[in-house]
């Protein structure tokens, strides 16, 4: 809403000169694409997908680094997340999470938590 009246009362008032850049194209972009493939993806067992015979895409696997008890603390469904969307940039439809593992302490992170699974091509 701001930046569609700065950029009216800029066209009006004749400042051809001035120039906006932003990343807001790019920005949306990722989000739409992360927002389908998100939603195309859905989790199976490893039981359901052998049954199903489906063939593995490939490993996927998501992390996130608290460098200090006062950061963000990610929840496990944010990379679960990560891993659907990973999933269907491998070309896959299926997920099968395997686990999430915390550690504290570790390296430079306050605490560093992984997610990992496995991608698979369903045919419907």
């Amino acid at each position: 809403m701001k930046l569609t009246f700065i950029v009216t009362v800029l066209a009006i008032a004749g400042c051809s000169s001035v120039r906006l850049n932003s990343n807001a194209d790019t920005y949306l972009v990722n989000k739409i694409e992360n927002h389908i493939g998100k939603n195309t993806v859905k989790r199976y067992t490893y039981n359901q997908v052998w049954k199903l015979g489906a063939p593995q895409v490939g490993y996927v696997e998501s992390d996130y680094c608290q460098l200090d008890f006062r950061d963000h603390k990610i929840d496990q469904n944010t990379l679960i997340s990560s891993l659907e969307i990973k999933t269907q940039k491998l070309g896959g439809n299926a997920l099968v999470f395997d686990s999430c593992l915390i550690n504290r302490n570790i390296a430079s992170c306050h605490i560093y938590t992984k997610c990992k699974g496995m991608a698979y091509s369903i045919s419907y």
